[in-house]
């Protein structure tokens, strides 16, 4: 009897370490997130502008492909009934 409720405490403590364990790692992701250097959405709106106006020539799906087999968004086969 001894030997399975000191068996059960292991299960639990086991478990308690498990959760003290995952909930270190949260603790520290939320830090790593914390830590990140935010940047305000307006910037960031104008940064993205420049660059989708500077890489719009390269951009297919803003200027289209020069074959229609370029295309690998096109659907590979056709319409059967049988």
């Amino acid at each position: 009897m001894e030997g399975q409720v000191a068996q059960v405490d292991q299960i639990r403590m086991n478990k308690f370490q498990e959760g003290l364990q995952q909930q270190r790692k949260l603790v520290e992701q939320l830090r790593l997130e914390a830590a990140i250097q935010r940047v305000r959405v307006s910037e960031c709106i104008e940064d993205i502008m420049k660059y989708c106006e500077s890489h719009s020539e390269d951009d297919a799906l803003i200027k289209g492909f020069s074959r229609p087999n370029d295309n690998p968004f096109k659907e590979k086969g056709g319409c059967t009934i049988l």
